[in-house]
């Protein structure tokens, strides 16, 4: 039985790491896209070579944000769809299975750390980040409804309210496994959900005095591709504390 399990997880590991490099393997074969993609690169390549300097993270994010998928939004707008990430998955689906070479944790940590490596791999695939010309939204390509399980209206919040947003742990986005979490506080959800949660501490006056700013906190997994969402955050202009 337990070996059967232990077949399961390597299993699933090995489809996470095969569907997260997939695009290095195959290339596009002809038709449009194959033209839109090599202009697109082109004009990538054009920008980062003869317009003025960049700072080496600025020609990242600006090649991420221009290879990005577009299409409409929940509102029809047009929107850009951050590439999925499976690393975060196959990082858990691999810890999970290292852990099952130890005594004890390969029973009580080990099963716990495949459960969310699953999860997270699931989730890659259901959850879709948006960023349209207005907002930023979180779509569950599973539900008819994407409303938000903890303060309710749509997972859907407009740049101009975002007061902090960060990437944890801090300085992981730009190295190669990318961070863990995602961060962002928000004013446009009404203010008595504010202290829900997380909330409680992050709006508490001690944070307030260290130059914190009131408003709803969210957290996710880092599924998409941060680097990519960085870039439009800071294109539409997100505020971010220092």
């Amino acid at each position: 039985m337990y070996s059967a399990y232990k077949a399961v997880r390597l299993a699933l590991l090995v489809l996470c790491l095969l569907v997260g490099s997939s695009k290095a393997f195959l290339a596009p074969k002809g038709g449009p896209k194959t033209t839109t993609t090599t202009t697109t690169t082109t004009t990538t390549a054009k920008v980062l070579s003869s317009g003025p300097s960049f700072h080496p993270k600025q020609q990242q994010h600006i090649s991420s944000s221009l290879m990005a998928t577009t299409g409409p939004s929940s509102t029809g707008d047009r929107a850009t769809y951050v590439d999925p990430d499976f690393r975060l998955a196959g990082i858990f689906l691999s810890v999970g299975v290292l852990l099952d070479t130890i005594p004890y944790l390969q029973l009580t940590i080990g099963p716990i750390v495949t459960l969310l490596g699953i999860l997270f791999l699931v989730q890659t695939f259901r959850l879709k980040f948006v960023c349209d010309s207005t907002s930023f939204e979180l779509l569950n390509t599973s539900q008819e409804s994407g409303e938000n399980i903890v303060v309710g209206g749509a997972n859907r919040w407009k740049y101009s309210s975002f007061v902090n947003y960060e990437f944890f742990p801090k300085g992981w986005i730009d190295q190669p496994q990318g961070p863990i979490l995602v961060y962002f506080k928000e004013t446009q959800t009404p203010s008595d959900q504010w202290n829900k949660g997380p909330g409680q501490s992050a709006n508490s006056n001690e944070a307030l005095s260290r130059g914190a700013k009131p408003g709803q906190v969210h957290f996710f997994p880092a599924l998409c591709n941060t680097q990519q969402l960085r870039a439009e955050w800071e294109r539409k202009g997100c505020k971010k504390l220092d």
